[in-house]
């Protein structure tokens, strides 16, 4: 399936996690969020790629980068079609696959608490299973952003309640960043937060 998203044109895979409220409550948040023309961005988990190519207008240079292959392709082949030239994506598991440091690094994380017996079989699983209680990649991530990150850096991420991202606000604060929140939607079971990390 093929959408159109503010004048892009996406392409859907049964395999890549399809854009849902958290892809658009990122989406919409990175529209406020001030970057230099010049900068380098990372998207991790790209999924089909929409928002690389969002912001692809906006920056020097993006990588997106995803575990999961079938996106790698999907992304790949929705950069191709919008004409955009400067997306790079690789297969990634978070930063493995990725070198140098980067002005920007966004991240819609898995988030959602999940045991064995509920996960779904295939690559697409990588898109939602946060483990027991829903920080499994969210913990890996945070521990290794800042070796990813210029001197000024910041980092936009997309949480949970459910995965209790009260706690990654506090990790980021240990770690020397000013973090807030720019963005939240309240949802039946759950609350989806987006929250900024810049570098002090």
């Amino acid at each position: 399936m093929i959408f159109k998203y503010k004048g892009f044109s996406i392409e859907t895979d049964e395999n890549v996690y399809e854009p849902s409220d958290d892809t658009y409550l990122l989406l919409d948040s990175l529209e406020t969020v001030d970057f230099r023309a010049g900068s380098r961005v990372l998207e991790v988990g790209c999924g089909t790629g929409i928002i690389a190519i969002a912001l692809s207008g906006r920056a020097a240079s993006v990588v997106a980068c995803d575990i999961n292959l079938h996106a790698v392709d999907v992304c790949k082949r929705n950069a191709a079609r919008n004409k955009v030239k400067n997306v790079e994506v690789v297969g990634s598991d978070l930063f493995s696959g990725v070198s140098g440091r980067f002005d920007l690094i966004v991240f819609n994380t898995p988030y959602l608490p999940q045991d064995s017996g509920e996960t779904v079989s295939g690559e697409i699983n990588h898109a939602w299973d946060g483990g027991a209680d829903g920080r499994k990649v969210i913990e890996r991530f945070l521990s290794g952003v800042s070796l990813h990150l210029s001197s000024s850096g910041k980092v936009i991420f997309l949480e949970s309640s459910l995965s209790d991202y009260g706690k990654s606000v506090k990790y980021l604060e240990s770690e020397g960043f000013n973090v807030r929140i720019i963005n939240r939607l309240k949802l039946h079971f759950e609350e989806l937060v987006v929250i900024e990390a810049v570098r002090k």
